[in-house]
């Protein structure tokens, strides 16, 4: 068979720099508001773990005020672990200052509730 060559009826048109640059120019703002809204919603699950850990420690700290003996310890409480810090408060016995902090698995500090207690010695 002989070879034949292939015309080509049309021009083909290709894009010109300023376009491409206009598509390049889209796609980076497109991208960075997905990266955005990417952001926000990492940040409120983080704001999640933070209420349930606040909410442990208010109950923690509910059940230590209605105990007569009060010590500083560790507790594990749910997917947190809560360090439990008892000291005098200004040198009064009548008075604790109990200190609870939550961390998470990696160690980190998630919450923190400081109160004055009225120690009842029935």
């Amino acid at each position: 068979m002989a070879r034949k060559r292939i015309r080509l009826q049309k021009k083909i048109t290709g894009s010109t720099i300023l376009e491409v640059i206009i598509s390049m120019v889209i796609i980076m703002l497109t991208f960075g508001i997905a990266m955005m809204i990417y952001s926000n919603v990492t940040r409120l699950s983080l704001s999640t773990e933070k209420m349930q850990a606040q909410a442990i420690l208010l109950e923690t700290m509910r059940n230590l005020e209605l105990s007569k003996d009060i010590t500083s310890q560790s507790i594990v409480a749910g997917d947190f672990s809560v360090e439990q810090s008892v000291k005098p408060f200004n040198d009064d016995n009548n008075l604790i200052s109990v200190s609870l902090i939550a961390y998470d698995d990696n160690h980190q500090e998630i919450a923190v509730l400081k109160k004055v207690i009225i120690r009842k010695d029935d």
